[in-house]
């Protein structure tokens, strides 16, 4: 759409192909592993494959996308498709109100992203996120933090987090590809590309930093005190997205980095995971830590997996997970001033509690206790979860060519700043000696706590988020009801109202001296007419009194047309309001002969606003004849009316010509509602008699 400068531009640089080996990787390992979750024969698999298709293909988009519009569209595009794979299972009501939730979160986060985009690119003059340069000013500022916040509902952070851990209800395939792959690393997408044009915005980065922070902490206590093992690594998923958001953010070429490494790697322990918990599911008939036991004996290959996987999420050697862990201690300890604090607390105390979490999870699931009776093994079930858990100590074992992919990308997110290798082994540095304490006291804390008992905490924040969207689903219709009622007198009443209010601004731009009364007597008398016919309208009681005055109002204005060299228009006129005073006369056969009597007020309601909308009109008209911006000379159209149009009257020409399609389409509409009417006269002909 040149016209608009709108257009359909993506752009697959390094960043975008890590994301792209992501998304299509894990997306055929989760489909692989579809076939043996809902097993042979399973009802409504073809519609769970093509909307788990359409999902992947708008997160490649998303993250293929050079213009902000196009990444406005796959953006939404992702919340229209979790809500349909949230809400697979379409008779549970928990599952409709999960999804109804993830929906409308991630929904309104896109009208903000909308806001923060317009405010962005109109600071930046260009809407290519690949041409954006840094920007500052007012309205850049208010984008950044509107763009943040956009990013917050999208990738679950506080507190925006509610609709992540209630997403839970869906099947296991869409929760392992919606927090390794998808979904939830939109918003760090949008965090990451984002950075370099608005990184320099200080509104940018300390809402980062509270987003991320808040999220880190709370996520990784929200996987602490939970029981259910899909929740724990949901909470733990808050948890690591606020990690991700809070190194971007920051912004350094060495925390951009670690979140590239980090985005990997939880891609990879958090999928593997997943998947584990699935089968664990499908084979056990719970996923309830409380009734699960001894499972590393009968579930060798999946707790082989989940060690893997889960040292990996805990930053242990000789691990993927590990690399990425170091290299964000590493940056919050090349920070200074508070700053460095602040990063130093989320960076290091979120990774103590990652390490607690983890060690819980692998100890209530797979640790000593009854042997959990499981039903026979499924291949498509075991093999994706292992693919994923030993892609990520192999990634350590390849570290030199994956660190050749990985470095193109953080130097791209980070303004083009040059950036540091990863290494396998730090060496003896106060990074290293931080991990090895995280480690310890997470373990500790971690196998203290295991199979605990105790309950689940209370959803308060979902609750607070239902009870929000019903709030706001209830304003909505009580608002709908109070004005869609069916009265068409109230609809114009408001249309004149807000038309009114609109002509107000356009006072200023009426050039009196180009006014003038009249150029004769009789034109004084002729708009005094109709002025008086109008007037009379508003007062007549009976109907038939009220239709004459209208086409006496009518009539006069054709008299206008003649005295001004327009007799085809005059006889246009006359002819419409021929047909509309005839019309009324055979309506009026079948209603009463006066009008219903209304209250005073509501007359006069009726008579301000109608005299208000006139007064709006004469502005509008006063406005444009003085300040004709952009409209072509008299001379210039009836030159072209001639040359172009075979014909000397303008107005035909427009009609006729010009804008022949406009008036085809409004001639196809008049004569649709007229065959309507036809119809319902006849309906209710056929009724009136059938009844007699």
């Amino acid at each position: 759409m040149s016209g608009l400068d709108l257009a359909m531009t993506f752009r697959v640089d390094a960043f975008a192909g890590i994301m792209t080996l992501i998304v299509s990787g894990i997306g055929v390992l989760v489909f692989v592993y579809a076939f043996g979750y809902f097993g042979p024969g399973a009802a409504h698999t073809g519609r769970f494959a093509t909307t788990l298709l359409a999902f992947s293909t708008s997160m490649l988009g998303l993250v293929w996308a050079d213009s902000v519009w196009t990444l406005f569209v796959f953006w939404e595009l992702t919340s229209v498709t979790s809500f349909l794979l949230v809400g697979h299972k379409s008779t549970d009501a928990e599952v409709l109100v999960a999804a109804r939730r993830a929906l409308i979160v991630t929904a309104a986060g896109g009208l903000v992203l909308l806001a923060g985009l317009l405010l962005v690119t109109g600071a930046a003059g260009t809407t290519l996120i690949s041409e954006l340069a840094p920007v500052d000013g007012t309205a850049a500022t208010v984008g950044a933090v509107l763009v943040m916040i956009a990013a917050a509902t999208k990738s679950a952070q506080v507190p925006f987090h509610p609709w992540l851990p209630g997403a839970m209800v869906a099947p296991t395939p869409v929760s392992a590809y919606l927090h390794a792959a998808t979904m939830v690393k939109a918003g760090v997408v949008l965090v990451a590309v984002a950075g370099p044009a608005l990184g320099s915005i200080s509104a940018w980065k300390g809402c980062g930093l509270a987003f991320g922070i808040a999220s880190i902490v709370w996520g990784a206590l929200g996987a602490l005190r939970h029981r259910d093992t899909k929740l724990i690594l949901a909470w733990g998923t808050v948890s690591q997205l606020g990690m991700l958001i809070t190194l971007f953010s920051v912004g350094t070429p060495t925390a951009v980095l670690a979140a590239v490494s980090l985005l990997v790697a939880h891609a990879l322990f958090k999928g593997a995971l997943f998947l584990i918990v699935g089968e664990i599911d499908v084979r056990a008939g719970t996923r309830h830590i409380d009734e699960l036991g001894g499972l590393a004996r009968s579930m060798p290959v999946a707790f082989a997996a989940a060690v893997l996987a889960g040292l990996s999420m805990a930053g242990a050697p000789p691990l993927f997970g590990f690399v990425a862990k170091e290299t964000a201690i590493q940056a919050a300890l090349g920070l200074d001033g508070p700053e460095a604090w602040i990063v130093g607390f989320g960076v290091i105390g979120g990774s103590v509690l990652t390490v607690a979490y983890t060690f819980r999870f692998l100890i209530a699931v797979f640790g000593p206790g009854p042997e959990t009776p499981l039903s026979p093994r499924r291949h498509a079930l075991s093999v994706p979860p292992a693919v994923l858990a030993v892609a990520g100590i192999a990634a350590f074992a390849v570290l030199g060519p994956l660190d050749a992919v990985l470095e193109p990308a953080a130097v791209r997110l980070s303004g083009g700043a040059p950036v540091d290798h990863l290494h396998r082994w730090p060496g003896l540095e106060p990074a290293l000696a931080i991990s090895a304490v995280v480690l310890v006291i997470g373990a500790i804390v971690g196998l203290a706590m295991g199979r605990r008992p105790g309950q689940a905490p209370a959803d308060y924040a979902g609750r607070w988020t239902d009870a929000s969207i019903d709030g706001t689903v209830a304003f909505g219709r009580a608002t709908v009801a109070r004005v869609q009622h069916g009265s068409l007198p109230v609809y114009l009443v408001t249309m004149a109202a807000v038309a009114t209010l609109a002509a107000t601004p356009f006072l200023a731009d009426i050039n009196l001296d180009h006014l003038v009364a009249w150029h004769t007597p009789l034109q004084g008398v002729l708009a005094a007419t109709v002025v008086g016919a109008a007037v009379a309208l508003c007062f007549v009681g009976t109907r038939l009194g009220a239709g004459l005055a209208l086409g006496a109002a009518g009539i006069t204005v054709a008299a206008v047309f003649v005295i001004h060299g327009a007799p085809d228009l005059a006889l246009t006129q006359l002819l419409v309001e021929a047909a509309i005073v005839v019309g009324f006369v055979l309506a009026f056969g079948h209603l009463s002969r006066s009008f219903p009597m209304t209250g005073l007020r509501w007359r006069a309601v009726r008579i301000t606003v109608a005299g208000l909308g006139g007064v709006a009109v004469v502005i509008g008209l006063g406005a444009a004849s003085g300040n004709p911006v952009g409209a072509p000379p008299l001379a210039e159209l009836a030159a072209a009316s001639v040359d172009e149009g075979g014909g000397s009257n303008i107005v035909n020409i427009i009609l006729t010509d010009i804008r022949g399609l406009d008036t085809l389409g409004e001639v196809l509409v008049l004569a649709t509602v007229a065959l309507g009417v036809q119809a319902l006269a006849r309906g209710l002909a056929s009724t009136e008699s059938s009844a007699s």
